[in-house]
């Protein structure tokens, strides 16, 4: 369901908080589902200059990519060189005719995805639509107020591809013009709860719900309790943390109150959403009063802290508590390693000849000069799925490409082919594509890091036929 960079954005979190269509009919069309797309184009139109930033020969496009040096004490990986896996992409674009003839024109920022450090999301957007004048922004653009977000796609009204991006950020953007690869923690949420309550493991459970003061308390109120109220899950009080810098007294003090009142309730079952709720100090407490607690979860990054706590409890007898958590994703690293659909392995190829290395998968095993783990793989995959769904959509909407006609071959797309995903969909309403789901249990066994996410289901389409009609 989500990049696997999404563990770099947990170790933000964490540092945060414990330091801190109706498509041109003579356009492109797309129809194959889990290949290579097809292209096809009835009538050829001359290229103009037809919106800010795109003219008959180019496309300008802001790319982001976050200063490594600014978390480097916060992350155990690196995902390598990021603008220059990012030129390899977009040149191997442009070598094969870029978008319909016009050449991709990269605007790197780089910046530091910590609140508080300039340039900040605002600052970022204001120079990239004001001063740079680019048609759209790809890339980890972080801001977890959505702040940033709304200004690029709502004030600004540019296209934004990226990732961490939630439901209400999409809301609150021009539809359209807020798209991710990945899914939503609203999605995921539906979908855990979904596949938990298909396998019989929410039966005779009590569930509460936890997360903090902002995105998480609004997926819980509105999507979680909703949905447990119409499986017919028994459930306990909502637990919303107030977390804010460095200082968590106040957010424990308040678990102390939380897992108190849920033993009363015979709570036997927790749903954290959001990054921060997750982090171990909450985890340890819920696990600690109320043993046999079943831990669900939005976001499968936390396996991340879970390797981190076997690895702490090595010797001690002590269990993880996060073992047995349950999540949902999808074709997770491995999964796409294995079997690389073709916008991957081209792009991994792309790469091998820019670099003139290898490029190294998941379980090969190296580490930069940092002692960190190289994850290169990650960067490729991401910048990858970016800009495959950008060249992917702007074909689409054709050689007239303007915000509108982006949004009309938004909403009229349907599946959609992606590098980070081989089940994909986007229409009116839906601009979280990855539809792969599969419910995991973290498993402290697996693996030679702490442990993984071990399958109870298989991938499949989530989706539902959401888009199904707009194809």
């Amino acid at each position: 369901m989500k990049s696997a960079h999404r563990s770099l954005i947990l170790f933000i979190s964490c540092a945060f908080v414990l330091a801190a269509c109706a498509s041109d009919k003579t356009l492109v069309t797309t129809t194959t589902r889990r290949g290579l797309a097809a292209t096809s184009s009835t009538e050829k139109q001359p290229l103009t200059d037809s919106f800010r930033g795109v003219t008959k020969d180019s496309i300008k496009v802001g790319i982001m990519v976050i200063d490594q040096d600014c978390i480097k004490n916060y992350v155990d990986s690196s995902r390598g060189p990021q603008q220059a896996i990012a030129e390899s992409a977009i040149t191997d674009i442009n070598a094969k005719g870029g978008v319909l003839g016009r050449k991709i024109v990269a605007v790197f920022k780089k910046y530091c995805p910590i609140p508080g450090v300039q340039p900040d999301p605002l600052t970022l957007c204001t120079s990239l639509t004001d001063d740079e004048k680019v048609f759209a922004v790809l890339g980890v653009f972080i801001d977890f107020s959505g702040a940033g977000q709304k200004c690029l796609t709502k004030d600004k009204a540019t296209i934004l591809i990226g990732h961490e991006i939630n439901q209400f950020m999409i809301d609150a953007a021009t539809p359209g013009l807020l798209l991710t690869p990945d899914t939503t923690k609203e999605g995921v949420a539906s979908v855990v709860l979904n596949l938990a309550f298909k396998q019989g493991l929410l039966k005779d459970r009590v569930v509460a719900t936890l997360g903090d003061q902002d995105t998480a308390a609004k997926v819980n109120k509105a999507i979680v309790a909703p949905l447990l109220k119409k499986l017919g899950i028994a459930t306990g009080s909502p637990g919303t943390l107030s977390i804010s810098g460095t200082d968590t007294s106040a957010a424990q003090a308040q678990m102390d109150g939380f897992v108190e009142k849920w033993k009363s309730e015979k709570v036997n079952a927790v749903f954290i959403s959001g990054n921060l709720a997750e982090a171990k100090q909450f985890v340890e407490k819920i696990k600690k009063d109320i043993p046999d607690a079943l831990i669900i979860t939005d976001v499968a990054s936390g396996a991340s802290q879970a390797r981190d706590e076997t690895i702490a409890l090595k010797g001690s007898g002590k269990p993880n508590p996060y073992e047995g958590m349950l999540s949902a994703d999808g074709q997770n690293v491995r999964d796409r390693w294995a079997h690389k659909n073709a916008p991957f392995q081209n792009c991994v190829n792309a790469w091998e000849k820019a670099s003139n290395t290898k490029l190294l998968g998941p379980d090969d095993s190296i580490k930069d000069k940092n002692g960190d783990r190289e994850e290169t793989f990650v960067g490729v995959t991401d910048f990858c799925g970016e800009l495959t769904m950008f060249k992917t959509i702007a074909e689409r909407a054709g050689a007239n490409l303007t915000n509108d006609s982006w949004i009309a071959a938004v909403n009229s797309f349907g599946p959609i082919v992606l590098a980070p995903t081989d089940f994909a969909s986007l229409c009116t309403g839906k601009y979280a594509a990855d539809d792969a789901a599969r419910l995991v249990e973290f498993n402290s066994s697996l693996g030679t890091k702490g442990g993984d996410w071990k399958p109870l289901t298989e991938i499949g389409d989530a989706s539902n036929g959401a888009c199904k009609k707009s194809a």
